[in-house]
């Protein structure tokens, strides 16, 4: 090998090796191994290999300690084989600086040939390479033993060696640096799962931070040893005054003692404490889950306090507890519609049960919702639930609840149904036809009873609700097909109350077009185009005469499509749907009206009407003076 003197009992390993260093063609007359990071580089070097010098550096200076004085140093280097840190005697320290056996210097085989370092990152074992084995010249006086160290992950990130002169050698030595090895990775191992310990207690405390309830973390003691912001915020407390004590001294409660006492998990009960900085009884929603080691001995409990007032401000919320609509919200001055107000009004000033049947889209969700605001329970639960939204089989739970463990995936500690939620307030039943025969058996016992059981439970929950159904179908109808109980529609049908279509009901539309134009205009606000204000005679006049099968949910479509298509501040036909255009109907163009001259003019109509001709009457009802009556229909021509 190149004028290389070969020694007849080489090891494979060895023998394999100087193959290898002879083709990277290494001079194995060479002297010195090759500096290839020095100052900054070595420097940014050694930061990317903080962790494995840091926790090397201890192991390392324990064996220096154990080999001090027998010319031994002791070397860190990193997956490439270049030196990160060099430990010595300062005689073996000059000595290997010789041969550039110092920090920042590559001695992988590819730069030096045959070495402990380089070899043992190449078979990726431990092993000693012993004086002559050495492929340099460089390095045949030493005996060096080496041993890849790997982090957490199982890769190989450094080797730890000890170079020392060949008579000096012994068979301890590779033993003494496995055994460092083993205990440089147990220690990284620890590190590690220490430091995913730690950042898993950061995301906890964080997580816990972001919660909207209270939440306390007890020792096995029940003292307080963490707190999130949201508990400091619900009890004007702060840390000092509550780590460390126990729950009992920082709440006050009958059962509370009772609860911790337990042991067992709690969710959801319901719990009133007392609190010396709120000066107020706190209820809350307490829920407690106990923390076990791995030998199943309890450690602690993590406690959950939802404080009632946000949780009812939630349910309300979602479920539309306080209706916005009252009478004086909704449209409406002809004969037939005011004849159905009338009965809503009379509906609202007793406890009965209401039926509203009505085409789809003629608002007896509003109306629903101005009986309750009329009611009595006005301060109560408003609930509504669609039957025919709900798919049947998910309708039973919806309303009246389930028990823990009534079905697979079924909430701990259970789920309220729409019954309790509204409980003191009024339900409101929309498409009640589209609910099963089943249903229907369920619904009228608790009509009946004034009590629910929650599907899956057996625990009997007294209710106070006043019911409110909607249909668009003929129940009755539905009745003599078997398609609905006759029970259960007399139930609902104590006041039976029919809300007209939009079509029996025309001379509502002008008022209600002017009204939806006005809001509809403000709410799409469109950049750049002139805000619609007026409607043309000949668009009011398709208005007038389209059937609406859709009612007022479909004029509000029809007006929101003409808004957004419109060019000025004027309706006019063109921007209609075309289905509503399809018959062509001429109509002589009239100037643009006002929409509030419109009102106006039929307003004064109505009056008339209503007053029999009378216009002494007609003034009274208006509010003005019979001058000022006369003025304004000489105005609107309706004088003669």
């Amino acid at each position: 090998m190149r004028n290389h003197p070969l020694v007849s009992d080489l090891s494979p390993v060895v023998t394999e090796s100087w193959q290898r260093s002879r083709a990277f063609d290494v001079n194995p007359l060479q002297e010195t191994g090759t500096v290839r990071f020095r100052q900054q580089d070595l420097t940014d070097l050694q930061l990317r290999n903080q962790d494995l010098i840091e926790i090397s550096i201890p192991l390392m200076m324990r064996i220096y300690n154990l080999v001090r004085g027998s010319g031994f140093v002791v070397t860190l280097c990193d997956k490439q084989g270049v030196l990160l840190k060099v430990i010595g005697d300062d005689a073996p320290m000059r000595k290997a600086a010789q041969i550039e056996f110092v920090e920042g210097a590559d001695w992988s085989e590819r730069s030096v040939g045959t070495n402990a370092i380089g070899t043992c990152l190449v078979i990726k074992k431990p092993l000693q390479i012993f004086a002559a084995e050495h492929y340099s010249k460089a390095c045949q006086w030493w005996t060096c033993s080496a041993s890849p160290i790997r982090n957490p992950s199982g890769e190989i990130v450094g080797v730890l060696n000890m170079s020392g002169p060949f008579e000096a050698v012994h068979t301890h030595t590779l033993g003494m640096i496995v055994s460092a090895v083993t205990a440089i990775e147990n220690l990284w191992m620890l590190e590690e799962k220490n430091r995913a310990n730690a950042l898993m207690q950061r995301y906890l405390e964080s997580a816990i931070d972001t919660l909207p309830e209270g939440v306390l973390v007890l020792s096995k003691d029940n003292r307080v040893i963490h707190v999130n912001r949201e508990f400091l915020q619900l009890t004007n407390l702060n840390e000092v005054q509550i780590l460390g004590q126990t729950l009992s001294n920082l709440l006050q409660a009958q059962e509370l003692s009772l609860l911790l006492a337990t042991g067992l998990e709690i969710v959801d009960r319901e719990v009133a404490f007392t609190v010396p900085n709120l000066g107020h009884e706190w209820r809350v929603l307490f829920s407690m889950k106990p923390i076990f080691d791995e030998t199943g001995a309890r450690m602690g409990s993590l406690i959950t306090l939802r404080d009632m007032a946000k949780v009812r401000q939630f349910v309300n919320h979602m479920t539309a507890r306080h209706p916005k609509v009252t009478f004086g919200d909704i449209l409406g001055e002809s004969r037939t519609f005011l004849e159905c107000l009338r009965d809503a009004r009379i509906a609202a000033g007793c406890d009965s049960t209401v039926l509203l049947t009505g085409e789809s889209g003629t608002g007896k969700d509003l109306l629903a919702q101005a009986i309750h605001a009329d009611s009595t329970r006005q301060h109560q639960p408003f609930i509504a639930i669609n039957c025919g939204a709900i798919p049947r089989e998910l309708l039973g739970s919806e309303l009246f609840g389930y028990a823990e463990g009534a079905f697979t995936g079924a909430k701990k500690g259970g789920h309220a149904g729409k019954f309790e939620l509204a409980d003191g307030g009024t339900l409101f039943l929309d498409e009640v036809g589209e609910m099963s025969l089943e249903m229907q058996v369920h619904l009228l016992r608790v009509l009946q009873n004034q009590e629910v059981v929650r599907i899956g439970g057996d625990k009997v929950t007294p209710v106070d609700v006043r019911i409110i159904a909607a249909t668009n179908e003929n129940l009755m109808k539905a009745v003599e097909c078997g398609q609905f109980r006759q029970d259960l529609f007399y139930r609902l049908n104590v006041i039976p109350i029919i809300v007209p279509s939009l079509r029996e009901r025309r001379d509502d539309i002008p008022r209600m077009a002017q009204v939806f134009v006005r809001q509809l205009s403000q709410r799409l606000n469109r950049p750049g185009t002139r805000q619609v204000r007026f409607i043309s005679d000949d668009f009011m006049h398709f208005l007038m005469n389209w059937d609406w099968p859709g009612n007022v949910r479909e004029l509000q479509n029809v007006l929101e499509r003409a808004i957004l298509r419109a060019t000025g501040d004027t309706l006019r036909p063109e921007y209609l749907p075309p289905e509503m255009l399809k018959d062509g109907v001429s109509i002589p163009r009239g100037t643009t009206i006002d929409l509030k001259e419109q009102v106006k003019r039929r307003v004064l109509l109505e009056s008339i009407e209503a007053c029999h001709g009378n216009y002494k009457a007609a003034a009274r009802r208006l509010g003005i003076s019979r001058s000022t009556l006369y003025r304004q229909l000489e105005r609107y021509g309706l004088k003669s």
